[in-house]
């Protein structure tokens, strides 16, 4: 009988403490991971399975994509060609790097900064087109 009881209050500590203590998660729809912050989606991870030429969402799971975070498509091996969308606001320190076959990049006109390390050894990058909105360029961003 004390086993029972020692076992009940136990489910129910695990069980309260669960509820209490449960965050928000990524969520993941196709390719991509997300976080969803005051109602909007900062994509966080890709499958690196990806491939060929894509342009960023913007919207994932009703929610307006507005950023890409810190290493969010690093060593996606298989990138021919990427457009970042007005609605993208910003960019992560190395979002892009290591995207050995990336060679072309369209920056919309939301983006106000490229971070450092966004396109770090992508050797085949050749195209970049900028929007207009961008004001600064980060250590090393196309190195």
């Amino acid at each position: 009988m004390k086993t029972n009881k020692i076992l009940a209050f136990g489910i129910t500590l695990c069980m309260l403490f669960s509820l209490a203590v449960v965050p928000v998660g990524a969520e993941t729809e196709g390719y991509y991971t997300y976080t969803v912050s005051n109602g909007e989606a900062t994509i966080t991870g890709v499958n690196s399975s990806i491939s060929g030429d894509i342009t960023i969402p913007s919207t994932l799971g009703g929610y307006p994509v507005t950023g890409i975070g810190n290493y969010a498509f690093s060593e996606c091996k298989s990138l021919d060609s990427i457009i970042i969308g007005d609605g993208i606001k910003n960019i992560g320190d190395g979002a892009f790097a290591y995207c050995d076959s990336l060679t072309s990049v369209i920056i919309g006109d939301s983006v106000t900064s490229i971070p450092d390390f966004a396109f770090l050894d992508c050797d085949m990058l050749y195209s970049v087109t900028i929007g207009d909105s961008v004001t600064s360029i980060g250590y090393r961003a196309f190195s």
